[in-house]
């Protein structure tokens, strides 16, 4: 047991430093289930559970100002009560999304309380003319969420393996009904945050294209994205032909009115 936690602590330690090198999704389930099937020596199992809780977040990103729920302590900690008690796909499924929303609430009070705290006592730093220690919370605040989330994870697995059984006959059906639209439901809510940020008229032609493409015309991603780049050299060739005429006519500004 004891070895078991250590080894899910440097597990979710490493996954949780996966922004660290370049965005690498080393934390992702079907990296991490892998892994932590070898820590329990069952790696065939390990990968199944992975995979599968891998397509269970493939849609939750971080789109905007959006936090979606955490892929990193819903895939370790998941797999590791699944392996350590024995259960099947269908806990897997059932545990994943409410492990998962444990960790996006823990997210919420770092980037609500936490963080917002930190960058107070930056701008104090900064005031009093500390520039390399105000510099250093960024830092130590990245290193804050690394250090709580790997906590917590090694925390509810040495808590939660003995009790997961009766956490599963504690969760009503509905709950986790509702948790599975909830988390469908969060893309959707990321791309509106998205939109309401960046839409103008200038964007919105191309927005709209794409959604008669997806919607109505049921092209999938890559058609959409063939179709935008098909406009966009239309429209770079139209506008090379509109900046070659205006120099042609001799105009100092290359054709280009002021009022653009």
């Amino acid at each position: 047991m004891l070895a078991q936690a250590i080894g899910i602590f440097f597990i979710a330690l490493i996954a949780n430093m996966q922004d660290f090198i370049g965005s690498s999704f080393i934390g992702r389930p079907l990296v991490t289930g892998p892994i932590v099937g070898l820590l329990f020596g069952d790696l065939q199992q390990g990968l199944i559970i992975g995979a599968t809780l891998e397509l269970a977040f493939l849609g939750l990103m971080g789109i905007g100002a959006t936090v979606p729920p955490d892929e990193i302590i819903g895939g370790i900690l998941t797999t590791a009560l699944v392996l350590k008690n024995g259960y099947g796909m269908g806990a897997a499924m059932t545990l994943v999304l409410p492990i998962a929303a444990l960790g996006l609430a823990l997210k919420n009070i770092l980037y609500v309380i936490i963080f917002p705290a930190m960058n107070h006592t930056a701008d104090s730093l900064i005031d009093e003319g500390k520039i390399q220690q105000a510099a250093n919370m960024h830092l130590i605040a990245s290193f804050t969420r690394i250090l709580m989330m790997t906590i917590v994870t090694t925390f509810a697995f040495v808590v939660g393996s003995g009790t997961v059984g009766a956490i599963l006959k504690m969760i009503p059906v509905g709950f986790t009904d509702g948790m599975t639209i909830a988390t469908n439901l969060l893309p959707a809510v990321g791309f509106a945050m998205l939109i309401n940020m960046t839409f103008s008229k200038k964007v919105a032609p191309f927005f709209f294209i794409g959604f008669v493409c997806a919607a109505y015309l049921k092209v999938d991603t890559v058609g959409t994205a063939i179709i935008g780049g098909i406009v966009a050299m239309i429209m770079y060739i139209i506008m090379d032909e509109i900046r070659k005429q205006g120099k042609g006519n001799g105009s100092a500004d290359g054709g280009v009115e002021d009022d653009f």
